[in-house]
């Protein structure tokens, strides 16, 4: 069983230096499985840099604003292809283990932000050894082998 990182998403979407690398990554033969935090940021930064490439719009508030008068028609086809590719890759969502001292603890024992805590927590509570991503900060996580393609 493999956890797939956000970057790995964003990079297998959008074509950029490491687009190939996420290729080869969700190519490997193993059960591939993410987070509704993943998708929940997918979701997020997907829109966030739709709106700035398409409609200029670059601060969060702004960002809000934009959402509060368009919603998100204008990034619905992208949005399907993220929803879409999840379901051809057969990326199963796990539901995040929410236990907040066991994330503070991981936070301060690895030095981890709080949603990259949150999936070493969700990997740990799963028994997840391998987490493919392009943030060196999971290599400090001494359970999880990052798999990097």
């Amino acid at each position: 069983m493999m956890f797939i990182d956000t970057n790995v998403f964003y990079n297998f979407m959008f074509e950029t230096e490491l687009t190939s690398k996420a290729v080869k990554i969700l190519e490997i033969d193993d059960r591939l499985v993410t987070s509704f935090t993943v998708v929940n940021e997918n979701l997020y930064i997907l829109a966030r840099k739709l709106a700035e490439r398409e409609f200029g719009v670059k601060s969060s508030k702004k960002f809000r604003e934009f959402i509060s008068e368009n919603g998100y028609e204008p990034f619905r086809k992208e949005m399907e292809m993220l929803f879409t590719m999840l379901e051809d890759l057969s990326v199963e969502i796990l539901t995040d283990h929410q236990d907040v001292s066991e994330i503070w603890e991981i936070m301060c024992e690895y030095k981890l932000l709080p949603n990259d805590a949150l999936i070493v927590a969700t990997c740990r509570h799963y028994g997840i050894k391998k987490i493919a991503t392009f943030d060196e900060d999971f290599k400090r996580v001494d359970f999880l082998e990052v798999i990097k393609a």
